[in-house]
C-alpha cells in the first residue's frame, strides 16, 4: 500500500485528555504515523530456503486441517486455528487432547496454559516500522521460543496437551507422524508434487507446507490501512479520537509497527487465572492489536473477555515492566480507544475449508458437537 504523503496533513486535532487535569491538541501528521507504526506490505517476505509454491500451500493446507498429525486422530492444527474464530478458538485457555466441540463450545478435561494467539498475518511476525523483518529469525509463541512459522508448526504435534496426547513420546512424535503420511498414497502424490518426486516425507517438509499455508493467510486492508494509505473518510471523529489518545498516551512504546506490537517480552502483572504459567520470568510477548475484536478473549491467560476490560487494565495496573505504564483514561477515552482498536479488523480473509482430507479422518478434528 502506497501512502498518499500530499494529501493531507493527519488533521486529527481533536482534544484529548493527556493527564487527568490538562486538555492539549495532538495533531498528529503522516511523518509522525511512518515513524510509529508503518504499513503492513502487500506481499510477504518468504525465507530462503521455504519459497512459496501453489504446491506446497495446498499440501499445507490439507496438513493444517487433517487430524492425523494428532496422536489420538481428534486434533489439528484447525481445532485450535480456525476461520470462524478469527483463526483463533475464542477461549481463555486452548482445549486440544479429547476435547470435542469448536471455539466457545469447545469441552474437555485437558486444556494448555495459554491463550491460542490468531494465525492472520503471523507471516509478518517481528516486522518493524520500516517493514524490515527476516521470516527465518522471527519469533514465535507468548514466550517467543521459537524464531520462524516453520520451526513453530511442529511444536503442537509434540505437545501432549495440544495434539500428541499419550500415545508416544515427545521424541518420537514427529517421525510417527510422517511415517502415518508416509502410507497414504495421495500424501506422496501431493509432498512429490511440492518437493520434488521421490521427496522424504519428514519433519522438515511437514513444517514447510504448513508455513507456507500460514503465509497465505494475510489480513492487511483494514479501515486504517486505507485511512493511513488516503482514504479521509475511512475513520470516524470518534476513531480518529482513538488514535490520538492512542498515541498521546504512548500505547505504541510496546504497540508500534505495522503489526502493533514490538514483540518482545513484557511483565504487565496480568491477573492470575490460578494456572501456574510463569512465562519467561514473569513476562510474555506484545500480541499483535490487529483484528482483535475478532480474537479475544485477551491476553495470554484470556483473563479478559472485552476490549474495554482490557484497555481498562491499563489504567491502574501495576506497573511490572519500564516500557508500561497506567494510563488514567477517562471513561470516552476509552471509548474511543476501543473504536479506534475496532478499526484494525479486517475480516476479508481466507475462510475456506477444505471438504476432506486425505486420512479421511473428520476435517479439523473433533469440531463437531
Amino acid at each position: 500500500m502506497q501512502l498518499n504523503k500530499v494529501a493531507f496533513i493527519f488533521l486529527i486535532t481533536i482534544v484529548i485528555s493527556c493527564t487527568p487535569d490538562e486538555g492539549v491538541l495532538v495533531p498528529i501528521t503522516i511523518e509522525e504515523l511512518d515513524e510509529l507504526i508503518g504499513v503492513l506490505p502487500d506481499q510477504v517476505i518468504d525465507p530462503i530456503d521455504n519459497p512459496t509454491t501453489p504446491d506446497k500451500v495446498d499440501l499445507g493446507k490439507k496438513l493444517f486441517w487433517d487430524p492425523v498429525l494428532s496422536g489420538n486422530f481428534d486434533v489439528a492444527c484447525a481445532t485450535c486455528h480456525h476461520p470462524d474464530k478469527g483463526w483463533g478458538d475464542n477461549l481463555n485457555r486452548s482445549i486440544g487432547v479429547g476435547g470435542i466441540g469448536l471455539g466457545e463450545n469447545r469441552i474437555g478435561s485437558i486444556a494448555v496454559k495459554r491463550n491460542a494467539h490468531t494465525i492472520i498475518n503471523s507471516a509478518f511476525n517481528g516486522i518493524d516500522v520500516n517493514g524490515n523483518y527476516n521470516p527465518s529469525n522471527t519469533v514465535m509463541f507468548w514466550d517467543n521460543r521459537v524464531v520462524s512459522l516453520e520451526e513453530q508448526s511442529l511444536v503442537p504435534i509434540k505437545s501432549m496437551e495440544e495434539m500428541r496426547g499419550n500415545i508416544y513420546s515427545e521424541e518420537d512424535a514427529i517421525t510417527i507422524v510422517s511415517q502415518r503420511l508416509i502410507d497414504i498414497p495421495e500424501y506422496v502424490v501431493l509432498f512429490n508434487n511440492a518437493f520434488g518426486d521421490n521427496t522424504i516425507i519428514d519433519g522438515d517438509k511437514i513444517s514447510k507446507a504448513i508455513a507456507a499455508y500460514e503465509r497465505t493467510l494475510i489480513a492487511n486492508n483494514s479501515r486504517f490501512d486505507q485511512y493511513y494509505s488516503g482514504d479521509n473518510n475511512a475513520l470516524s471523529d470518534i476513531e480518529l479520537q482513538g488514535l490520538s489518545a492512542f498515541i498521546a498516551m504512548n500505547c505504541t512504546a510496546c504497540h508500534g509497527g505495522p503489526m502493533f506490537s514490538d514483540y518482545e517480552l513484557h511483565d504487565l502483572g496480568t491477573p492470575d487465572d490460578g494456572v501456574n504459567d510463569n512465562g519467561v520470568n514473569g513476562q510474555f510477548r506484545t500480541p499483535t492489536l490487529r483484528n482483535l475484536s475478532l480474537t479475544g478473549p485477551y491476553f495470554h491467560n484470556g483473563t479478559f473477555t472485552t476490549l474495554e476490560e482490557a484497555v481498562n487494565f491499563y489504567d491502574d495496573f501495576e506497573q511490572n515492566d519500564a516500557d508500561a505504564q497506567s494510563l488514567n483514561f477517562d471513561d470516552d477515552q476509552v471509548g474511543a480507544v476501543v473504536a479506534f482498536l475496532r478499526t484494525l479488523n479486517d475480516d476479508n480473509f481466507d475462510r475456506t475449508i477444505p471438504e476432506n482430507v486425505p486420512s479421511g479422518l473428520s476435517v479439523g478434528g473433533n469440531i463437531n458437537d
